[in-house]
């Protein structure tokens, strides 16, 4: 099975980093809202956690979203506190794994130096484990 290369990051003024940080599992469920130009109330875009790092985040969403595009990630739910993260779009792509049951967009962030605290509150709650 070929592998789906992800586009090269391109460093953007204000990001945590453009290297890869080592990555988080969610032991539960995380749901996820993302808001910023180009998305309406009348068509919101939602989804899952898939993964976390100290530098950005994959997230499973409804609909595509625009590379290079600024957006807020609001995360709530379980044992996730309610809170709200500064991130830029880097790569989105379709996914489907029919196998998983897995339908979406997956979609890679990058989060930004103002939600660093935030950021690093989130994955020492408890509700992440490191990827071995």
């Amino acid at each position: 099975m070929p592998s789906i290369e992800k586009p090269p990051v391109k460093p953007v003024k204000g990001e945590l980093t453009t290297t890869q940080a080592p990555r988080f599992l969610p032991l539960e469920t995380i749901p996820v809202r993302l808001e910023g130009p180009g998305v309406s109330s009348k068509s919101p875009v939602f989804g899952v956690m898939s993964n976390m790092s100290a530098s950005g985040a994959c997230v499973i969403t409804n609909r595509s979203l625009s590379q290079d595009a600024d957006v807020r990630l609001t995360i709530a739910g379980g044992r996730a506190k309610h809170m709200h993260v500064a991130a830029r779009v880097v790569w989105c792509a379709e996914g489907l794994d029919p196998v998983k049951e897995i339908l979406g967009y997956l979609t890679g962030l990058t989060f930004t130096i103002d939600s660093e605290k935030n950021v690093r509150e989130l994955l020492s709650s408890g509700i992440f484990q490191p990827v071995p």
